[in-house]
Order: C-alpha cells, then sequence, then structure tokens
C-alpha cells in the first residue's frame, strides 16, 4: 500500500479515448451493513457538511446543486395600509380575479410612456414615476375601497390616478370625455375619481360637480413601504352595486394633486402616461411589431390609444355582487405568450436609468430597472399539463433589447421549434437591462425568474435547455459553462464568448472553459456576414480538442440578425432533442474556472460540477483553477470522439455542419477507483456515492496536484478528510488487518487484531463467520463472540474506510 507516496502516471493522449456514463448503478444492501462502521467524523475531526446524491428532485422542479438564488424564498412585498383585503393578486401582467371580497388586476410593469416617447420632467419619478403595477377594489357593508401600486413611488406627490365609472352598463349614458384634464375620452363615464396623495375627489362626469371625498369622510391612505395609495369611501357616497364598467388611467399630478399635469412631450392631447386594464388580448406579444419603446413593454395598443385619446378598450367588469359575497376565481394560468412578475431578492432602489428606454448600443452596463419586482416573457405550450413535468427553456435576449427580445413577426420561428414543438416552457428573463451581458444582477435576475417558474409550473429538472442570440448567446456560454451540471444542452446562437464579473469579455483562453460541457451537448451557429463569426470559429475548436459532442452550423450568406430572428432555431431544437436528459452521474469530469467569477454576496457560487463539489480556490489572483476526475466505476464503455465536417443544403441555402459525436469502440471491465487531478484548488468534496464507488469493495483514489488540496470524501452522510501535498499520491481502502487470532474462552470465543495502516481514517473493523454473516462491528482491535463456537469455525476480519473495506484478514486459532 502506499501512504501518500509519489505514483507516476502515464501520459495520456488529449484526444484518444474517453468514457461515457454507465447505466444506472447499483449501491447494494451491503450499504446498510456498513452504515455502523462509516458513522459520521467525531466532533474534533475535520467535518464538512455533506451533499446528498442527485436525485431528481421532482417536487420542486429544481435539479440539486443549483445556485441559492434560485431555491431562496421569494420576499413579501409589504401589506398595504388601509387595506384589509387579500394580496393573492395575479401574477401574470393584463389579468384579474376575485378573491375573498375583493378584484385583484395585475398591470404591466415599465409601460408607463403614455403615447411611447412620454418621460418625465421631475428626477423624483425615477423615470417611472407614473407606472401602475397593480389595482384592487374591494368593499364591505359600509365603504368601498379602491387600490393603486405604483411600480416605483420615490415621492408620493409624483402620481394621480382616475378612476373612471360606468356604473349602469349604458354606453349611451353619461359622457366620454374624462375630467381632470387627462386627455382621454370612452364612452358612457358617469363619474369619475381622481386619487392623488393630497386627496380624493369624485366628479359628476356630465356637470363636472366636484365632491371633496377627503373633506365629506373617505381616507385616502398612502403607504410609502407598499407603494399604494388606498382610498376608503363611505357607501353613503359612493352606492355600488350591479355591475360596473371601470378603467383606470394614470399620469404626473398637476400642483395640487387634483389633475394631471403634461409630459414633456405632449402639452396638449392625452395627458396619461399608464392606462389599466389592458388585458393579453389588447397587449398580444409585441403588438406592433419590435420598433421603439411604443411596443417593447407591452404597450403597443396603449400607445395607440392614448395617441388617438381613446382608452374605451381598457376596461373590467366589475361585478360587485360578487364582491359581496366574497366569491374567489383561480389564479389566471394562460398558454402562448404572456408577462409574469417576481419580487427579487435584490433591491436596487426604484425606477431605472432613463437611458434605457433608448438604444445603448452592445456596450455593457449595469443594472437599469432598480425595482424589487422584475418581469419576464414565458412561453407554455399548449399541451402543457401540471400533472406531467415539463422541460424548461432559457431563452436569454440580445443586447438592447428586453424579455420581449425574441417577439414580433418572426416569433413563431423561434418559439414554435423550441418551445410549442417540443413541449417545453420557455422563458426569457428582462436580465435588469438591456446590456447587462447576464453578469453580476443581470445573472441574478435568471436565477430567481428560474425559481419563480418552479414555483408556478411543474418543471422536469432533468430537461433544462440554455440558450440564447447574441449577448444572450454569451450569457448563456456563461451560465452553462460555470453549472454544467444543471442543463442537457446549451444553445450558443450567433454569440459565442464570455463575460465574466469584472466586466472583461473575451480573455485569452476564455474558449478552453468549452471543455466543461463534455457531458451536455451543445448547438453553435454562425453565418458567413455574422459579427460573431470568428468568436464562434474559436470556441468551436475549442469543443473539437475537448471532445464535446456538439454541433456547429454555419449559413452562407446569413447575417447576424437573421440568425436571432428566424434562422437555425429548428436545427437547434432538433439537434438538443437528441439528447434531452442531463447526465447526473458522468463517468469523467473537467471543470475550469476563474478565481473571484462567482458573486456570493448574491447567492450565486461557482464551485461544483457533478459529484465533484465544495470547490474552492488556492490563489484568488490566478487566471484559472480547474478539476478534472474520471470515475473507473463508472467508465464501462470506451468511445472516441469523432467529427464529420460536410456541406448540407438546409432550407435551401449551403451551410456548413461540424458534429462530433461519441463513437462507443469497446467494453471495458470497471474498476472501483477513481482519478483526480487540481490545479489551484484549496479545497473539494468527492461525492463517492455519486461517482459510483461500491462501498462493499476495496477502492482507490489517485491525486494529482500542483499543491496543497484537501480533499473530503463524503459517503452515506459521512465525511472524512485527506490532506495532500504537491505531486501525485494514492489513497486506497485500508491494508488487512494483521494478527488475527481467535481464542475459545468457555462458551465464548474472542477475535482479536493489530490496526490497520490505513490512509484514511479507520471507521472501524467488521467480523464475518464461514457463512460471511456479520457477526461483530467494533472500532477496537477485539471482538467477544457469546454462544457456543468452538476451534472449527472460522473467522475474518476487514478494516473499513470511507473508501471502502480491506481485503479479509482470517483469523488463526490458538
Amino acid at each position: 500500500m502506499a501512504h501518500l507516496s509519489l505514483h507516476p502516471e502515464a501520459g495520456a493522449s488529449p484526444k484518444a479515448r474517453r468514457t461515457r456514463l454507465a447505466p444506472t448503478w447499483l449501491i447494494g444492501a451491503v450499504t446498510a451493513a456498513l452504515a455502523l462502521a462509516l458513522c459520521p467524523v467525531p466532533a474534533t475531526a475535520a467535518t464538512a457538511q455533506p451533499t446528498a446524491a442527485d436525485a431528481t428532485d421532482r417536487a420542486s422542479g429544481l435539479p440539486p446543486g443549483i445556485p441559492a438564488a434560485t431555491t431562496a424564498p421569494e420576499p413579501t412585498l409589504p401589506r398595504a395600509e388601509g387595506w384589509a383585503f387579500s394580496e393573492q393578486f395575479p401574477r401574470t401582467s393584463g389579468t384579474g380575479r376575485y378573491d375573498a371580497g375583493a378584484f385583484l388586476w395585475t398591470d404591466w410593469l415599465y409601460d408607463d410612456m403614455g403615447r411611447g416617447d412620454f418621460t418625465y420632467a421631475s428626477p423624483d419619478a425615477g423615470a417611472n414615476g407614473a407606472d401602475v403595477f397593480r389595482a384592487a377594489i374591494a368593499g364591505d357593508a359600509t365603504h368601498t375601497y379602491w387600490r393603486v401600486d405604483w411600480n416605483t413611488l420615490i415621492d408620493p406627490a409624483v402620481p394621480v390616478a382616475t378612476w373612471a365609472f360606468d356604473t349602469d352598463a349604458d354606453v349611451a349614458t353619461g359622457t366620454a370625455s374624462w375630467p381632470a384634464d387627462a386627455g382621454v375620452a370612452s364612452a358612457g363615464v358617469e363619474t369619475a375619481m381622481i386619487v392623488s396623495s393630497r386627496g380624493a375627489w369624485l366628479i359628476d362626469a356630465e356637470t363636472g360637480a366636484r365632491t371633496d371625498l377627503t373633506a365629506s369622510g373617505a381616507t385616502v391612505t398612502v403607504d410609502d413601504a407598499a407603494r399604494s395609495f388606498v382610498v376608503a369611501v363611505p357607501r353613503t357616497l359612493m352606492h355600488a352595486d350591479d355591475t360596473w364598467t371601470v378603467r383606470l388611467a394614470a399620469g404626473v399630478a398637476n400642483a395640487s394633486g387634483d389633475g394631471f399635469a403634461p409630459a414633456p412631450q405632449a402639452a396638449d392631447g392625452s395627458r396619461v402616461y399608464n392606462a389599466a386594464f389592458r388585458d393579453r388580448d389588447d397587449e398580444a406579444f409585441l403588438a406592433g411589431g419590435w420598433t421603439d419603446s411604443s411596443t417593447r413593454w407591452n404597450n403597443g395598443a396603449q400607445s395607440d390609444a392614448l395617441s388617438a385619446g381613446d382608452v374605451s378598450d381598457f376596461a373590467a367588469e366589475l361585478d360587485w355582487s360578487r364582491i359581496a359575497q366574497q366569491a374567489s376565481t383561480a389564479e389566471p394560468a394562460p398558454t402562448g405568450y404572456s408577462t409574469r412578475w417576481y419580487v427579487s431578492s435584490l433591491d436596487l432602489g426604484q425606477g431605472l436609468d432613463p437611458q434605457a428606454r433608448l438604444t445603448y448600443g452592445p456596450a455593457l452596463r449595469g443594472p437599469s430597472f432598480f425595482g424589487r419586482v422584475q418581469p419576464y416573457t414565458v412561453y407554455v405550450p399548449t399541451g402543457y399539463d401540471a400533472d406531467e413535468p415539463a422541460p424548461l427553456t432559457l431563452l436569454l435576449h440580445s443586447g438592447d433589447r428586453n424579455h420581449n427580445g425574441f417577439g414580433g413577426t418572426t416569433q413563431e420561428d423561434v418559439y414554435g421549434p423550441m418551445c410549442e414543438d417540443r413541449g417545453s416552457i420557455c422563458v426569457t428573463p428582462l436580465g435588469r437591462g438591456n446590456t447587462t451581458w447576464y453578469i453580476n444582477e443581470g445573472e441574478l435576475d435568471v436565477w430567481e425568474v428560474w425559481g419563480d417558474l418552479a414555483r408556478t409550473y411543474t418543471l422536469d429538472p432533468d430537461r433544462t435547455v440554455i440558450g440564447g442570440w447574441s449577448m444572450g448567446a454569451v450569457g448563456a456560454t456563461r451560465i452553462a459553462t460555470n453549472h454544467p451540471d444543471l442543463f442537457a444542452a446549451t444553445v450558443i446562437v450567433s454569440g459565442a464568448g464570455y463575460y465574466d464579473t469584472q466586466g472583461r469579455r473575451d480573455q485569452a483562453g476564455d474558449e478552453s472553459r468549452m471543455e466543461n460541457l463534455r457531458n451536455l451537448v451543445t448547438f453553435m451557429d454562425s453565418g458567413s456576414r455574422d459579427v460573431a463569426l470568428n468568436n464562434t470559429r474559436r470556441w468551436d475548436a475549442a469543443a473539437d480538442a475537448a471532445d464535446v459532442r456538439y454541433r456547429a452550423n454555419y449559413y452562407e450568406n446569413a447575417d447576424h440578425g437573421q440568425l436571432g430572428q428566424w434562422l437555425g432555431w429548428s436545427d437547434a431544437a432538433e439537434y438538443v432533442e437528441q439528447h434531452p436528459e442531463r447526465e447526473h452521474s458522468p463517468a469523467q469530469v473537467s471543470f475550469r474556472w476563474e478565481p473571484g467569477d462567482a458573486r456570493p454576496d448574491l447567492g450565486i457560487t461557482v464551485d461544483r460540477a457533478y459529484w465533484l463539489t465544495g470547490l474552492a480556490v488556492r490563489d484568488a489572483s490566478a487566471r484559472w483553477s480547474r478539476v478534472e476526475a474520471t470515475s473507473h466505476a463508472l467508465a464501462t464503455t470506451s468511445t472516441e470522439a469523432v467529427l464529420t465536417d460536410q456541406m448540407q443544403v438546409i432550407d435551401g441555402r449551403n451551410v456548413q455542419v461540424r458534429d462530433q459525436a461519441w463513437v462507443p469502440t469497446g467494453e471495458q471491465e470497471p474498476r472501483n477507483a477513481l482519478d483526480l487531478s487540481t490545479e489551484n484548488v484549496a479545497k473539494l468534496r468527492v461525492e463517492l456515492d455519486r461517482a459510483g464507488l461500491d462501498p462493499a469493495a476495496p477502492g482507490e483514489l489517485s491525486v494529482t496536484a500542483d499543491g496543497e488540496v484537501t480533499i473530503q470524501l463524503t459517503r452515506d452522510g459521512a465525511t472524512r478528510v485527506a490532506h495532500v501535498s504537491a505531486g501525485t499520491h494514492r489513497l486506497s481502502s485500508p491494508e488487512a488487518p494483521a494478527d488475527v487470532t481467535a481464542v475459545v474462552a468457555g462458551r465464548a470465543v474472542r477475535v482479536t487484531w493489530t490496526t490497520a495502516a490505513s490512509d484514511l481514517p479507520l471507521d472501524g473493523y467488521i467480523v464475518r463467520d464461514a457463512s460471511g454473516e456479520m457477526v461483530c462491528e467494533t472500532r477496537a482491535t477485539t471482538c467477544r463472540l457469546a454462544g457456543d463456537r468452538d476451534d472449527s469455525q472460522e473467522y475474518t476480519v476487514t478494516a473499513v474506510s470511507i473508501l471502502g473495506p480491506s481485503e479479509p484478514a482470517t483469523a488463526s486459532w490458538r
């Protein structure tokens, strides 16, 4: 047995043979027999919290090991003061529901641009000061209640809201023009209520007669924490029954707070920044196409209506009998395209960077949307069944776009093959901005959106694909290479590259991260007129050298925009469906990462790959850290990476297709052994169960390190620690106990032995009789076996460490 001694290793060709995951491996019933021997380390020994085996978690829909930012509970928004009713608002923008005596509506976020070009004169507006987040109506025996939640409420004096009521369901009565200088109209308005932080006024739309509600017994509650206005109106001032048509519009308050001030872009006409009660039919996914800020925020129909000054189409039918009966309706769960919101753990303040409404260009910028509530776009296939876990596809948008970045006239060319045809839920996060490049706060948004999806839909944690276009492809590359064990595949469309958390892009050698993707499949594409062609070629070559299974398509005469909007997505979907599930415990793991590239303060770590976890670097200033490991217990098939490179005609276009696959070259006998190599690694954990080592057989771990490294070995809840120095070492199961003797003592037998030599702390000894039955477990070096026994019986003793048992030593009688 070698005791941490140097051990020469034969060299290996970088592109010779590699190993594939064996069929499902079995931890036999002997694990239970060894449970006592593998008891936890005493309190005085070095320990580490073990990581459970990578069992699919169908309950959460999340793969094990996902960053804490995803699994953390969602923060709770403050309850609105003055509101004693439900807070269970729909999570889908453009939808409403009744719940326990209240009607609850969720509006679209960041859509407060009026005709499409409105901005704010006051810096206290946060460039978002009249954005209705949610609206609600309730009633009890004495009052009706009217609530508006603002996305941004830096200064409560900024926004004003007007509720317009058609109380008799007859557009022929009342008037069309709204009061308070709103500059909009809708047929059939009998009364309107104006609300600001200064008060509330009820106006007869036909006569203009105005009642100061707060002077007549109503209350206006302004809650800065909840960012809400709640008006409680005595029923003596507002009779409420039957069915009303209700509308709501918001803008910037005038100096007295009882009307609308003009936008800088419009002294006349509409002064409304945001019209509520636009539903998903009104604001179909990117209605009006992808043109400018008048359409990009689910506000195309709003922009057209406010330009025309007519908001008739934007209304909610309010049934007062449902409120009186405290009826409840289900949370809307639409299929197809919708926009949802979640509460982030990160609160960067309120509002947004005013430049986020304009075009930034591709340059990296920090987060532009600061609020605690963030939107994302989701596509739910029409065949989705909550009883059947669905695949998830993360589609990250390009620079200068938002969560609607794949929408427009060609959206079906993306969502059809990637989502509907595959039965996959697809999601595009905002990323906290148009050009965050999905680093830092932008990356956090991806993880938190994933967490919200898992709380909402039934996801299959084994069938997650991450992809993107341009900036989104760079983001997908970053996330997939840093967290390869979470994904089945990645799709890099016209944007191979890497940004680190320091804002450095495409440093020398970044493409060597491709080796991290050896256990998932990767689709890349580019075109002869694509700005990302050279980058894609470089990452393609790195994938080839690393024996990664991948396909790279190069479309003749294709440019950057064509690739993102329609070209190649069917090819990507077809390829990833050939490899639909992620690997749980691959035989070979390679993982390279950049020290300091994690953001633990945001709950984002880069410290694991499959059955190698708890990775920590030795030198934080170094360019790389790297681990490579092979489980010979899982390596039952040898394979060779074979690359084909040929021209094909796809959809009438010439395409160079480079396709690398693993070709089996033979079967091989598994060995209960692991090889481990580390570079600039101070500490790591090897999960022996997931690595496939048989606990009932002698095991071996060969380690090659470029410096001191602490290795934590875990199995079945137990942890043992080995400290190795630079060089190559071999750690093995214990040697067999020596000097094993058996002595008859009355009707009992005493078996004794000397301490077994072991590279790792001994967990104990097991004594078995001739039939193989375990008759004693102990940490001592002696065991008394009671009962009728004599020197005709045979006993064996094995020493046990976390790497497995020694060879058995047979007792000699004396």
